[in-house]
């Protein structure tokens, strides 16, 4: 019998390593006004001393923060990046699996929100994890 660690999404505030797992684009409807985003889920290395939990952080990228968006891209993919788009610039969710299976580095801070129990997890400085040689 093997024992399973329980899937958090509530990730510990630190600097952490993992595994982008996923990545989807999501178009979706707020206030009657249509918005899209690009969705990454990172599964989030075993953190020492916690073998109770399997943590997942997701990292959404909206219509506004399309700077960063090339910016991390272009970081995790290098000239592969052009490989993402069509000749506009539109992703081509076919071609987001370029992005599964990359090691990242990233930055979980914690933001109290009123109305909220648990804090949210805002994930940022998504870096290319560079391994030990």
């Amino acid at each position: 019998m093997k024992l399973q660690r329980r899937l958090s999404y509530e990730t510990p505030e630190d600097t952490h390593n993992g595994t982008i797992i996923n990545a989807i684009l999501i178009n979706e409807t707020k206030n009657g006004k249509p918005r899209e985003n690009l969705r990454l889920t990172i599964a989030v290395d075993q953190i020492p001393g916690d073998p109770l939990h399997d943590y997942r952080v997701r990292m959404d990228y909206w219509g506004s923060q399309n700077d960063s968006l090339l910016d991390d891209m272009f970081r995790l993919l290098g000239p592969d990046v052009v490989h993402l788009t069509d000749m506009d610039g539109e992703i081509l969710p076919e071609k987001l699996t370029l992005l599964e299976g990359k090691r990242v580095q990233f930055d979980v801070t914690h933001e109290k929100r009123p109305g909220f129990k648990v804090a949210y997890r805002k994930v940022q400085n998504l870096q290319p994890l560079k391994e030990a040689a």
